[in-house]
C-alpha cells in the first residue's frame, strides 16, 4: 500500500535500517516470514513514495528515483549481516544527504 513519504517518516525508516543492519552484523539471524518479509511488505510502500515528492535542480527526477532504488535494496540488505560495510555507509549516506536535501528545500510538500 502506498502513502504519502514525510520526511519524518523516511528519517525513523532510515534509523531502523540502521538498526536492524548493527543487528544483522552483531550476529542475529533474521527469521524470512516472520521478520523480513513483514518489514519489507510494511515499507516498501512508504519508499515507493519518494516518487512523488517534488524536485528541484540538484535533486531532480534521475536522482529522485536512484534514492529510491538505493533506499529498497538497503530495505533488504539490512538483514544481512555479510552485506559489505563500506557499501552499506556509502548508501546509507547518500539516501540521508538527498532526504535532508528534499526536506531543506520544502519539496516534501
Amino acid at each position: 500500500m502506498s502513502r504519502k513519504a514525510s520526511f519524518e517518516d523516511l528519517r525513523a525508516l532510515l534509523d531502523e535500517v540502521d538498526r536492524r543492519y548493527d543487528m544483522a552484523r552483531s550476529g542475529h539471524e533474521f527469521d524470512f516470514a516472520s521478520e523480513i518479509e513483514p518489514f519489507l511488505e510494511e515499507n516498501k510502500g512508504l519508499v515507493d513514495a519518494i516518487s512523488g515528492i517534488g524536485t528541484d535542480f540538484r535533486f531532480n527526477p534521475p536522482t529522485r528515483e536512484k534514492v529510491v532504488e538505493e533506499f529498497m535494496e538497503l530495505l533488504m540488505a539490512c538483514h544481512a549481516g555479510r552485506f559489505s560495510l563500506k557499501l552499506y555507509r556509502e548508501k546509507y549516506k547518500f539516501i540521508n544527504m538527498w532526504l535532508a536535501h528534499a526536506e531543506r528545500e520544502g519539496l516534501f510538500r
